[in-house]
């Protein structure tokens, strides 16, 4: 079942692997030592150890000290107390250290996609979110019972979280400063990471697969994957549909996001998996023995597309028998599809009583897990489906309707369609009979409409359209004579008139007058698209967006004097009060006219016109769209003044102060971090721990320094 693969054998257990550039396979070993690996050539091209003062120790799943991404690594001595972050893209140098665990050790640390956090978590339930880059602490996480068993952190989604033995798992905002989700759950979590802002997956000690739901605060799936193994590692493919889990007893299980069903599970070749990574070409798994394996989980990839592609499924499953992994492969879908294409046929096999033929035909798609289901569901359906059968040729149609009220699953079956057919057939039947004549064709459509009289849901339309046939004469003159305003009132009392054709044609003149409204817009003729919205508002169904289109043609027509005149600060307010999108080309013009003055400003903070500067912004600081210009305007601004400052006065100025002033506005960044180690004051900035997020709606002072005592100069 596995495919043809190489491997490299270390002396040493695998602790961490990344994969930097599809090129580059980097791993740390249990002793410590990074290693990379030349992925087109499959040869060692650097070996070199972390840090002098690791000893090394007994490969331990629990405690795993280190971290690597794609250009830095993360490692912790237990012994020393020193954390130290390396840059590993070209040479190994050091980029900062920290004490943060002094005296504590390190159970679990990751890195984020981009470096640009790290999570770490120790035995004595602390875990800290911190910079790699200046080894700022970003947040300290509220302290938990027991020691940290898991940890993750995700820059897409601006979260992270922890889980302890205590079976803890908090999730936290990053960009907040707040808690997402805090809950005890009912076993210890392995492993975990996020899906999106919303949602995590995580492994358990006992083999559970949960997936929690982080706004309904709560485990929304889980299922078991073998109550026998005990997971090692689980990362989540580049599509997010699949997720892969590693074991201690060496098995791999591959399973659906979705359903968390299991697609495959493979015995590997050596014992403890500890690390999974994947690549356009290798499946590479690393071992607590200390093997690295590349499986080439694209053997056979050829003939595998080519089967599916001349729907030949039986043999191109015949194939996941040379290589199992193929089975999570895009054309995989494929295989869904061609299901769903024979599930009709097998239903209908299946409603006559034909099993053997129906088995005969689902038996290549059962691998699938989703197949498998959906067959077992029509199995159990089969006798309803040989009911429903029995009453579409006695045009029993009644029954048929309150059993598929009984079974909703008959919907989906091809004779329920046929019946929901025949009905729209013989309903427009009987509405043009009305239409042409209300009161002489009643009969003749009552009678057209004979077979669903005693079905309870059709009753009540039946019975209003006999009663009030008059209703179609009145809907075609309104329409002849463009009054849709009074049409759709009809519409609204006579439910029925949706179904007629004509319903449909009135649709459509209202979806191109919503077009044609569009196109004036997009070409500035806002008069034009003003008078076409007036009249699609008469059409119900689009009077939300008639209305919408009113607003913005409006609107475009104060903003196109206002561009006009060089009114900035009101256009912008106009932009901002009515939330016109780029899209439009006027808004494109106003960008540019933004843009200019937030230059010019920018120009002016380098020239050091500090007043100047905050005198033309103050206008647009409260104008929620101008909202990212001012604040990079003023970090400009105050990181200027720290540059004034240290060169004038660095003695006068209580810097930990300033840089707390400073993050009550803005989030740690590189600017702040850049100028504290320029200037050796990157030890202050390490002291500084953030408890709150930057001010929603700040009101930015003129400067943020601090003094000590009385300035003796006054900055600018």
């Amino acid at each position: 079942m596995l495919p043809s693969s190489r491997e490299i054998a270390f002396h040493s257990a695998i602790s961490c692997a990344s994969v930097a550039n599809e090129s580059t396979l980097q791993i740390i070993d249990n002793q410590c030592r990074m290693h990379k690996i030349d992925l087109g050539e499959l040869k060692i091209t650097r070996s070199t150890p972390l840090s002098s003062g690791m000893s090394p120790t007994l490969f331990d799943y629990y405690k795993r000290p280190v971290s690597i991404g794609q250009n830095l690594a993360y490692s912790a001595s237990s012994n020393q107390g020193l954390e130290h972050v390396f840059d590993i893209k070209s040479q190994l140098l050091s980029v900062t250290s920290f004490k943060y665990n002094q005296n504590e050790v390190v159970s679990k640390a990751a890195l984020s996609e981009n470096d640009r956090y790290l999570i770490t978590g120790n035995e004595r339930g602390r875990s800290y979110i911190i910079c790699p880059e200046d080894g700022t602490i970003q947040a300290e996480l509220p302290v938990t019972s027991d020691a940290i068993s898991a940890v993750a952190i995700s820059e897409e989604y601006q979260r992270a979280a922890y889980a302890s033995f205590s079976r803890e798992l908090i999730v936290y905002k990053i960009n907040s400063f707040s808690i997402a989700f805090e809950q005890k759950l009912n076993a210890v979590i392995e492993m975990m990471t996020f899906l999106d802002e919303y949602t995590l997956l995580a492994i358990t000690r006992n083999g559970k697969i949960l997936k929690i739901d982080l706004y309904k605060g709560k485990v929304i799936q889980e299922k078991l994957l073998d109550q026998n193994v005990w997971p090692s590692v689980m990362v989540l493919s580049h599509s997010k549909k699949f997720v892969y889990v590693g074991t201690r007893e060496s098995i791999l299980f591959a399973v659906y996001v979705k359903t968390l069903d299991t697609l495959y599970q493979v015995k590997l070749p050596y014992h403890g998996v500890t690390t999974l990574s994947r690549t356009q070409k290798y499946f590479i798994m690393g071992f607590k023995t200390g093997e690295i394996l590349f499986y080439n989980h694209r053997e056979f990839e050829e003939e595998f597309i080519n089967y599916i592609k001349l729907k030949q499924v039986k043999e191109a499953c015949l194939i996941f028998q040379k290589n199992i992994f193929l089975m999570s492969h895009r054309e995989t879908k494929k295989i869904y599809e061609y299901w769903l294409e024979q599930k009709e046929t097998i239903m209908n096999l299946l409603s006559r009583g034909d099993i053997e033929q129906a088995q005969k035909i689902a038996e290549p798609f059962l691998f699938h897990p989703k197949c498998k289901l959906e067959f077992a569901e029509i199995e159990e359906l089969q006798p309803d489906l040989m009911a429903l059968q029995r009453y579409i040729r006695s045009m029993s149609y009644a029954p048929a309707y309150d059993l598929v009220r009984l079974k909703p699953e008959l919907k989906k079956s091809s004779l329920f369609k046929q019946i929901e057919a025949l009905w729209s057939k013989n309903l427009q039947t009987a509405q043009i009979l009305l239409a042409r004549e209300p009161l002489l064709n009643k009969e003749a459509a009552k009678e057209s409409l004979h077979a669903f009289l005693d079905v309870e849901e059709k009753k009540p339309l039946i019975e209003n359209m006999l009663k009030r046939s008059g209703t179609f004469t009145l809907a075609e003159t309104a329409v002849k004579e463009k009054h849709f305003s009074f049409y759709f009132r009809l519409v609204a009392q006579n439910n029925f008139l949706e179904s007629t054709p004509l319903y449909q044609k009135v649709l459509q003149v209202g979806e191109r007058l919503q077009q044609e409204t569009l196109k004036y817009l997009e070409e500035k003729n806002y008069q034009q698209s003003l008078i076409l919205a007036d009249i699609l508002y008469q059409f119900r169904p689009y009077q939300n967006q008639a209305t919408k289109l009113k607003e913005a043609s409006k609107a475009l027509l104060i903003l196109e004097y206002q561009i006009e005149h060089k009114m900035l600060l009101e256009a912008v307010k106009t932009q901002d009060q009515y939330q016109l999108q780029s899209h439009y080309a006027l808004v494109g013009e106003l960008e540019e006219m933004k843009q200019t003055f937030h230059d010019h400003q920018i120009t002016l903070v380098e020239a050091k016109e500090y007043d100047k500067v905050f005198k033309n912004i103050e206008p647009y600081m409260k104008i929620s769209i101008c909202k990212q210009h001012i604040a990079n305007i003023m970090k400009k601004i105050y990181i200027s003044q720290f540059h004034d400052a240290q060169k004038m006065m660095d003695s006068a100025i209580d810097w930990e102060k300033s840089f707390l002033t400073y993050l009550q506005f803005f989030p740690m960044d590189k600017r702040l971090s850049e100028f504290a180690k320029e200037n050796h004051k990157l030890d202050v900035l390490q002291r500084i721990i953030i408890s709150s997020a930057p001010k929603e709606d700040p009101i930015y002072p003129k400067q943020v320094l601090t003094y000590r005592k009385s300035p003796a100069k006054k900055m600018g």
